[in-house]
């Protein structure tokens, strides 16, 4: 994995935007899209570890977007986020095949262990696909 993952994060509420990015700065390499389509001509022209998107923006919702994401890199990590929500909303966000919902306040503490799993996850899941890993009985001691 990269020292720093490369993170596509989708919103278009300039707030809640600027307090994920004060938190992921220092530990990610961001990219911003504003809008679905937006997110697509990210998804196409660069790789990704994880994607960061808002509960809702200007042209639709976290639900459109995962499902944009999932079409174009089907096991790329979706982590949704909200200034408010409860356990409903995280079990829907999860049923629905994202990684986990973070909930404001963005800390430190609470952002970064959920962004190292999941690109974590996310090239776990890509060199096993590609078959770049030792298999237990192929290991050399």
């Amino acid at each position: 994995m990269r020292s720093h993952p490369k993170v596509l994060l989708l919103s278009s509420d300039e707030t809640e935007t600027r307090k994920l990015e004060e938190v992921l700065l220092e530990y990610a390499i961001l990219r911003r899209a504003g809008n679905l389509a937006e997110l697509q001509s990210k998804l196409e022209g660069e790789a990704y570890d994880a994607v960061f998107c808002g509960w809702s923006f200007h042209t639709g919702t976290w639900n459109d977007a995962l499902g944009q994401v999932r079409q174009r890199c089907p096991d790329l990590p979706v982590v949704i986020f909200s200034e408010t929500g409860d356990e409903r909303e995280w079990v829907k966000v999860l049923e629905a095949g994202a990684f986990d919902l973070l909930i404001a306040p963005y800390q430190k503490h609470t952002v970064i262990p959920i962004l190292e799993q999941a690109a974590a996850s996310y090239e776990a899941r890509r060199l096993h696909s590609t078959g770049s890993y030792l298999k237990a009985s192929e290991k050399v001691d």
